[in-house]
């Protein structure tokens, strides 16, 4: 008996040793195989990190984009040093009709960008000890739309979801539990338009009113909602008597074009339209995130 457990804390000992040796704190970047194709991503481990469990947060980049553009955007690596989470930044490798390096956010043939998620959550649990109630995904525009995908299809896995000028409601989603999401959109967005229409891209299927009322309806929310003016151009709606805390907000920008919420890098690009400094698309995540655990 003395022998077995020597024996298991030995093993016990070992296993510390080895996340220790291995979780580096910063950025890292890292490779893995994931359903037949060689893919990547960044993540940020901060320095508060000892061997506690962590919650995970992915953050997708826009289509044409890097995950280094996603970084600079979101800054979710100031705030997983300041909150104690691991941030990762996985690179979209996905052709769509418009732009290479998106999503397979249509479940259309080639990229699995479903099982590359389910990977990389074990290849971090390599290094890192993932609490797996708290895994949360997000993302802009293209990683907006994979970001929806992925609370349909991972349902099960992630505790929340955080698409930003790009929520949809994947065709034929079946949830095996509801899912809290919080989403922003800009009214006078061109690239992911708040209606769909005639001139809508081809991946863009649905309205954002539409997407936010299938998700509704998913998560089992009433018709009641609150509405919140928060300044003179955002809007926050919010429907809180869902299934099992599945609680839905919504931050309408009445003048924000493809921008991401209190960027300070959005008005470096005229094309994407009006940025908006009001909220903090990106604190107002966390604080979303951290209220919710997988149930």
């Amino acid at each position: 008996m003395k022998k077995n457990g020597k024996a298991k804390f030995c093993f016990v000992a070992l296993l510390l040793l080895a996340f220790n040796s291995q979780a580096q704190s910063g950025f890292s970047e890292h490779r893995l195989e994931s359903a037949g194709q060689t893919r990547t991503y960044r993540v940020y481990l901060p320095e508060s990190h000892q061997r506690e469990a962590v919650p995970l947060v992915f953050s997708f980049h826009g289509s044409g984009g890097v995950p280094q553009n996603q970084v600079d955007t979101s800054h979710f690596d100031i705030l997983a040093e300041r909150h104690g989470f691991v941030a990762v930044f996985p690179a979209g490798a996905f052709t769509n009709t418009v732009t290479a390096r998106s999503w397979n956010a249509n479940r259309e043939a080639g990229v699995d960008d479903v099982q590359l998620v389910r990977d990389i959550i074990e290849d971090v649990a390599g290094y890192v000890n993932i609490d797996r109630s708290r895994i949360y995904v997000s993302g802009m525009s293209g990683g907006g739309r994979i970001s929806s995908r992925l609370a349909c299809e991972l349902s099960d896995i992630l505790a929340a979801a955080a698409p930003v000028a790009g929520l949809q409601y994947p065709d034929g989603c079946l949830l095996k539990r509801p899912v809290p999401i919080i989403t922003f959109h800009g009214m006078a967005d061109a690239v992911n338009q708040y209606l769909v229409s005639e001139k809508s891209r081809p991946y863009w299927r649905m309205g954002v009113e539409t997407a936010l009322d299938k998700w509704r309806q998913a998560n089992g929310c009433s018709l009641i909602n609150t509405a919140d003016r928060l300044s003179q151009h955002v809007m926050f709606y919010s429907w809180t008597d869902c299934d099992d805390g599945a609680d839905i907000h919504f931050y309408q920008i009445d003048n924000g074009g493809h921008t991401w919420p209190g960027s300070d890098i959005d008005d470096t690009v005229p094309a994407l339209g009006v940025g908006n400094q009001d909220i903090d698309a990106s604190e107002l995540i966390w604080a979303f995130f951290s209220k919710h655990r997988l149930r």
